[in-house]
């Protein structure tokens, strides 16, 4: 006898069930996903294009149990009996082991179609909803799993409310470290100190700044970062030059930037020289493009 190994066991559990049943098989066969169980369950498992047929062998051939949905409509289905004959010749040879689940059928229905299974102790569906069976199925596939958990949280799994309750999680935390980034780009907090709103000192707040260079003060942004839809474009300065002709050839000209708009006067371009007003003026563009730069965070560099 050949024992299941690592190797010839992919699923912990195959699901045969009649397509008729699938409102009640679906939330069992995602119950148990979301328990990290290994299901092999057509809706999770085949593709487009894929052979039904292969597909189905393959699945029974590398599972540990089998779960048979019974149901009316299973016993008049070809495939689920199909189905049913691979897993029961799988659980002689020892490599796996069935668990019947009785959906809306008698003792005497299952007694008709198969003794074999109406003389297995099943988990019945009169005795709960799907989440109810799902839990039983997973007493017996994982039984290390199903004693570790509370069954409270295994249903908070279950029913996604683990996953909403993570979610908040994340959100708050996220809204906690937001206090510490920048807005526009998530760069750090470099800076932060106290200073008085005005001159007489009689209400205080904090000058924040970060590392692409945006800083805010009681909330209002003193100076934007390059991610800022609202950082000024050039045409925002009217350029002025001044010619200095005692200067040397290369600092004939001088040539600054001033704001013509309010995002324009939160960012000062410091003034450039050149031998014409041409390449004073092209210093300006490069200086420009240099303060206008994206944010982005240094390569290997940890958030």
């Amino acid at each position: 006898m050949v024992e299941n190994s690592p190797t010839t066991t992919k699923y912990d559990a195959f699901i045969s069930h009649a397509s008729e049943d699938k409102d009640f098989v679906r939330p069992l066969a995602h119950a148990l996903a979301s328990w990290g169980v290994k299901v092999w369950y057509d809706e999770f498992t085949l593709k487009p294009g894929d052979s039904l047929s292969q597909s189905i062998d393959k699945g029974l051939a590398h599972s540990r149990h089998g779960i048979v949905v019974l149901s009316r409509a299973f016993v008049t289905k070809p495939w689920p009996q199909h189905e049913l004959r691979g897993l029961v010749t799988r659980e002689i040879d020892g490599h796996a082991a069935i668990i019947p689940i009785w959906y809306g059928v008698t003792h005497a229905e299952v007694s008709n179609f198969s003794p074999t299974l109406a003389d297995k102790l099943a988990i019945q569906t009169s005795e709960g909803e799907a989440i109810d069976v799902a839990l039983r199925a997973l007493a017996v596939i994982c039984p290390d799993l199903y004693k570790q958990h509370p069954r409270a949280q295994l249903e908070k799994l279950a029913n996604g409310e683990a996953v909403a309750e993570l979610q908040e999680e994340l959100l708050s935390l996220r809204k906690s470290l937001s206090e510490f980034q920048c807005p526009y780009c998530k760069s750090q907090l470099i800076g932060s100190v106290e200073a008085p709103l005005e001159y007489e000192e009689k209400h205080w707040d904090l000058i924040r700044t970060f590392e692409c260079g945006y800083r805010e003060f009681g909330g209002s942004a003193q100076r934007l970062c390059p991610n800022d839809p609202a950082f000024p474009k050039l045409g925002e300065y009217e350029l002025m030059y001044t010619e200095q002709k005692d200067a040397s050839s290369y600092a004939r000209w001088i040539c600054n930037a001033l704001p013509k708009t309010k995002a324009a006067r939160l960012i000062h371009l410091p003034q450039t020289l050149g031998p014409t007003q041409r390449h004073a003026a092209d210093e300006m563009a490069r200086e420009y493009k240099q303060w206008a730069k994206p944010w982005m965070r240094p390569v290997g560099e940890r958030p």
